[in-house]
Formats: C-alpha cells, structure tokens, sequence
C-alpha cells in the first residue's frame, strides 16, 4: 500500500518567512536569506490518532512526488506538509557542524484513504520478490551460501539467501514472510473461503509444487469443498532403455517410451506427496481432483474460481504460479475480482479447457478427444471477440489466448500509442513487434514506423511531436545482442528487415526509462579461485530457473 503526494510551496509559509527574516535583521542578527531545502511531511493515523514525521532524522524530503510505503490497508490519513528552511546557526564552526532545520508556514493537509485489498472489489497483491533484493541481504544475510557455477561458459562466484534452507524456524518464517509481502497469505485466504460442501473451486495451474498451497486445497476437499484441477501435463517419446541399453522389440525397432518433462513431473511428485487421514478423501484427491491438459505445447494459466452452489462469485488471478519461486523470488501480482460477471467468463473458459480441446486449429493427434474438437483459438474468440476501439474506463473486459490472429496485439498497441501523459510497461518474455513500434516513436517515424502503420492505420496520427510523454518499461533481464542480431538477420531474408524494431532500436529514445532486472556485486569471473565478499551486495533466493526477477 501507499499513498502518493503532490506537494507545493505555501504562499502563507513564504510570507511569514520573509517576516521572520526581516525581524532577525531589525534586531542585529545576519538574515538567513530562508534557503528553501525540501519538505516537512507529518503523518497521522485519523482511526488511531497515532501521528509520526516522515522526515528520516529531521532532515528534508527533497522531493515534489512522495511515495509513503508504510501505511496500512483500510485506514484513513492525514498528511500535514511544510516548507523547509536551513535554520542559522550561531556557531564560528557552523561549515563543521551538521546543517539545522526548520519547518515553516501553514501546512498543506491532504487527506487519503487507503484501499482494503480484503474486501474492497479489485484486491491486488504484489509480493516484494527481487525488488528488495539489497534490502533481503542486509536482513538476512548471515544465511548467505556461495556457490560456483559456469552458466553460459563464464565462471563466476554467485551467492543466494534460500529462506527455506534457513535451519533456524523462526528466521525462515521471517524471511518467507518478508519476500511474499502478503501475497501468498491472500492466496491462502482466498482458498479458506470454501467453507464446507456448498463451495467449489475450478482451478488451472501451470507449476503446481508450492507446499502451503498444494496442502490448502487438500484441506478443500477434507472440508467436503468441490475441488478441480486442470494442470499441465507434457512430454516426449524416447527411446526406452534397460541397463543403460536401449530397448528393441522382436523386429528390432528400438522401443519408445513417454518420458514427462519438468514440470510435469515435478507436478506430479507433489501430488503424490499428500497424505489424508480418510481413504476416501484420499481416493478423491487422486481420482476426482486433476485433470490434465495435453494438447496444448504448454497449459499457462493459474487462475482459480470460488464457486458457492454451482454460481462463482470471485476471481484469483495474476501472474503467480504456485510455486516457491513465484512466491518468494521473482516479483509477482495476485488479483482477486470480487465480480461474478467477470467469474462467469472464467468459468465458462475453464469448462472448455476441462475438455483438453487443441489449443490451435492444427489438429493433434494426441489428443484423447474427436480429432474434429473445436480448438481454443477459436473458442476464445467466440467467448471474447477482438475488441474494436477504446473501452469505457468503468467496464472489465476478459481476453483468453490463444487468438486466432494477432490483432489483439495491434489493439493493445493502439491503446498504449493513445497514452498522453505516461505509459507503464512490464514485459517478461521480450516485448512483440506491434508493442515495439510503438515504443519506437519519439516525434520522429523510425525506418521500421511503415509496418506499424500498415498493420494499425492509428498509429500513424500517435507519433509525439513534444517531450510530454514518458513510457516506463519494467524487462525481466538485459536483452541479447545476439539474440536481437539473429532475429533481425532472419527478418531480412523475409524482406522484412528495415521493419523489425527492438529494445537495442527503442532504448536510445529519451522518452523511454527502461530497468531490467540484474544484482549489484553478484557476481565475479573467476581470476582467482577466491569468491567476493561483499557484506551488503545484492543477493537472490536461488529459487528460479528460468525468469529471475520480473515475472508479471
């Protein structure tokens, strides 16, 4: 939660000022001259009436846009702001000694009341994942262990804090706690809320290996609650081997086997893992609850629909796969929507994938459904057609993937090419050409700006001729040059070249701030066989894998 401040200098505080001024110099003293240095801010507590200075050591907030990261939810405050001066001091070594202040004028009170993401009807959590990344080794930096890897061919030292290897059980709380934020207990809470047998829950979950989570729902179904889960569940053939010799039949063909990948069988250990003190809740877990997903190349969602008799009511939704790596690595977001509309398009695509329908119109024979089954493409266009033009700002629309063309993204481009003031901007897995093109314009059409205006007419009439727009775009991790080298060589042997744009075209446009994720003294290429210490350098969980830092 937080609360944010315009502030501005009091006209009131700036007279009363050059009075006081004017009164030191009547009676002898230097005047002195009420340098402005920033901002006293003091907070109170209306419910509580408890009040607290956010002035860090009484020094000035020497800012114009103040962010307060330490209220609470649901609660009303009252922010009093004020000028503040450097005060004159009387010393002959004042230069030596530590500048005083004061703060001065009448104050600026803002009232602001803070959201209740428990029960108002969007409940967004952030967990605090790698953001606080310096901040998580300071805290808990006694747990660090170092590690020597050679990822990608460069040896290097690199350390990490996993809170679930911290062997002291109140530490490892802590450290849990701290890195989730809040957004793993929400989610825990919102499976609590399926009481007995009147409740349902229709789930997807792409990783699904997070114990806390993985035991709520197995308490579900203890409680008597209705529970479905549809799960990936993907794999290859290889061939089978005995004794470390490969299988034949009587005709000598080598014999294949179905070997799972990762994540399913990461799935299914954890799945298997859970015990029940009931036979029968036993039997439901394992025979009634799961329902696998195949014909898709990978089942992403991880959504989950609170149903009470038959009719759903709420939404949890988001980024977060139930895993300790979504929960306490990489930064992430929980949604609840607290609207049965909006629940009734979810539970109505859930019940389509329930089907394990194809997910393309290219048909797979591994399905165990008619080869004639109506793929997810088009399913999803037919629950949510493309939309056509800007949405009223008090409506939810809901958009399910796959599409069956990419105008989707066209129309996510338009929308980002009307932003006046600002654009915020998370991209995980790279950012697509329509979005790109857009990021691309700056007052000035780039060489690639044609392909932008073929495929979205409006993009034409968005290109900026002022400096008044600033785009924000959040990157899970430096791009590649040699990635972007490859794709752009392989758009140029489709003609395609003079229209491919990336992060290495839209980086150099001063209207674009662009952070990725990385660690501060993290790492060291081993000259010495000696690793680094450095007391408070940035460190990570060691959970993930494969995305490290920015996963929304």
């Amino acid at each position: 939660m937080l609360s944010g401040l315009t502030v501005a200098e009091d006209a009131n505080g700036a007279d009363r000022a050059a009075s006081e001024s004017s009164s030191r110099e009547k009676n002898g003293q230097s005047p002195s001259h009420d340098v402005f240095v920033g901002f006293a801010i003091d907070r109170r507590d209306i419910s509580s009436g408890k009040s607290s200075s956010l002035n860090f050591d009484g020094r000035p907030i020497q800012k114009f846009h103040y962010g307060d990261y330490t209220v609470e939810p649901g609660h009303q405050y009252e922010y009093s702001v004020r000028r503040m001066i450097k005060a004159p001091s009387r010393s002959r070594y004042s230069f030596f000694s530590r500048p005083k202040y004061a703060a001065v004028g009448s104050p600026l009170v803002v009232t602001v009341t803070t959201e209740d993401p428990s029960t108002s009807k969007h409940g967004v959590y952030f967990n605090r994942g790698t953001a606080g990344s310096q901040a998580y080794a300071e805290k808990f930096g006694e747990f660090r262990k170092w590690h020597r890897v050679n990822k990608y061919g460069t040896p290097h030292w690199t350390s990490t804090i996993n809170p679930l290897t911290i062997p002291d059980p109140a530490k490892k709380k802590e450290a849990c706690a701290w890195l989730s934020r809040g957004l793993e207990e929400a989610l825990l809470e919102f499976i609590s809320q399926a009481k007995d047998s009147s409740w349902q829950l229709r789930v997807t979950a792409y990783e699904f290996t997070h114990k806390e989570v993985i035991h709520a729902f197995a308490a579900a179904i203890e409680r008597g609650v209705d529970v479905k889960i549809i799960h990936h569940v993907k794999g290859s053939h290889r061939p089978k081997t005995r004794y470390n010799d490969v299988v034949k039949d009587e005709d000598g063909k080598v014999v294949k086997e179905w070997v799972p990948d990762k994540t399913t069988s990461d799935t299914q250990r954890a799945i298997d893992a859970v015990g029940f003190q009931s036979l029968d809740h036993a039997r439901i877990w394992h025979h009634d609850t799961f329902i696998e997903r195949h014909t898709s190349s990978i089942m992403h969602n991880k959504f989950i629909i609170l149903l009470r008799d038959g009719k759903p009511v709420e939404l949890w939704t988001g980024s977060t796969n139930f895993t300790e790596s979504a929960f306490y690595g990489q930064s992430n977001v929980g949604h609840i929507v607290r609207d049965e509309d909006v629940a009734q398009q979810y539970l109505a695509y859930w019940n389509k994938l329930a089907l394990d329908p194809p997910g393309r119109s290219k048909r797979h024979s591994g399905s165990s459904h008619d080869e004639d089954a109506v793929p997810m493409d088009e399913i999803n266009q037919q629950l949510q057609p493309d939309p056509a033009g800007v949405q009223s700002h008090d409506t939810m629309t809901v958009f399910f993937s796959p599409r069956k063309t990419s105008d989707l993204l066209d129309w996510y481009a338009d929308r980002m090419g009307d932003a006046a003031d600002s654009v915020h901007f998370t991209a995980a897995f790279g950012v697509s050409q329509p979005l790109a093109h857009v990021l691309n314009q700056d007052g000035k059409p780039s060489p690639s700006h044609a392909v932008g205006v073929r495929r979205s007419p409006r993009i034409a009439r968005r290109i900026k001729t002022d400096d008044k727009l600033l785009r924000y775009i959040l990157l899970d991790s430096q791009p590649s040059e040699h990635s972007s080298e490859k794709s752009r060589a392989s758009a140029e042997k489709k003609g395609r070249g003079n229209e491919y744009c990336d992060y290495f075209d839209f980086k150099k446009l001063k209207s674009n701030r662009i952070a990725y994720g990385a660690v501060l003294s993290g790492r060291k290429k081993e000259v010495e066989d000696v690793a680094p210490s450095s007391e408070h350098s940035e460190v990570l969980t060691g959970l993930s894998t494969f995305v490290d830092f920015v996963h929304t």
